[in-house]
């Protein structure tokens, strides 16, 4: 009896290990394509997912595809925004959303992509893929997307960008220090620490090797002094730029700038649409 109770017992571990073995791990990854208006055929998604899957790993955002047939009462760009912010793990990334509700082409940006893919990239993008939504190539329109998107990340985030607040009209600039600056400033803290060096060096005349000691007794002193900072004021000034409201357009006059707007979640976001 016993034996034949091991045997069951060994039978049934051996089952629960090849049933769990066949199926299949899912972490750290996440669905990227989301065709929930049926546009896209099986091999056309997967496709797109391998296209996805290299932009990810070249840019380490987060990186979706959508369509959409019913957008639940919201504008192509409120439904792309929530998407993102109810889907997205992390706070770099870009949905691709052909909105058939709409009748719209939507692109949303978030963290680090607001800047990679500012307004006037956005209209390119728009732009390459608008002739395939049209005509009904929904796979080649989102192909053509993900290729400009990975482009704009090769060439960098351009030395004028900064974000303009739709709703606010606050404007934060974005620095990307070159090649030049960098250089510079390892040159200038180099000579600072060299003066700083040899300044206290021969003040103090110090003395290496030898088994020389600083006499601190003879040349050390202490000398407080009371200090106190009082705050007055502050003055923070915003410049409102004017700016064209409805979905983006043709280019835009300010090559560097990121149009950004706040989600229903309270999280920024850039991009840009077209209706078709």
């Amino acid at each position: 009896m016993r034996d034949k109770l091991r045997k069951r017992i060994a039978l049934s571990a051996v089952t629960a290990l090849a049933l769990f073995a066949a199926v299949p791990v899912y972490a750290d990854t996440y669905d990227a394509v989301y065709d929930d208006a049926a546009l896209l055929s099986d091999e056309e998604q997967q496709s797109l997912s391998e296209e996805i899957t290299n932009l990810q790993e070249t840019t380490g955002w987060e990186v979706y595809v959508l369509t959409t047939e019913d957008a639940q009462g919201k504008t192509a760009r409120e439904y792309a925004d929530d998407f993102y912010d109810t889907t997205a793990t992390g706070d770099d990334g870009v949905v691709f959303l052909i909105d058939m509700d709409n009748r719209e082409v939507t692109i949303s940006t978030a963290g680090e992509a607001i800047y990679y893919l500012n307004d006037d990239r956005i209209d390119d993008i728009l732009d390459n893929g608008y002739d395939y939504v049209v005509d009904g190539e929904y796979a080649s329109c989102f192909s053509s997307m993900l290729s400009d998107a990975e482009y704009y990340y090769e060439v960098g985030v351009p030395s004028d960008a900064y974000t303009y607040d739709e709703e606010t009209g606050e404007i934060h600039y974005y620095h990307v220090l070159t090649l030049g600056e960098i250089l510079f400033a390892v040159v200038l803290a180099a000579a600072v620490f060299a003066a700083v060096f040899f300044g206290i060096t021969g003040k103090y005349r110090l003395k290496f090797g030898g088994g020389y000691q600083y006499d601190y007794h003879a040349f050390g002193k202490v000398n407080l002094t009371g200090q106190e900072d009082r705050f007055v004021n502050q003055m923070v000034t915003h410049r409102r730029i004017q700016t064209n409201s409805g979905s983006s357009g043709g280019g835009s006059s300010h090559s560097g700038r990121s149009t950004v707007h706040t989600s229903s979640s309270g999280r920024s976001h850039g991009g840009g649409s077209r209706k078709f």
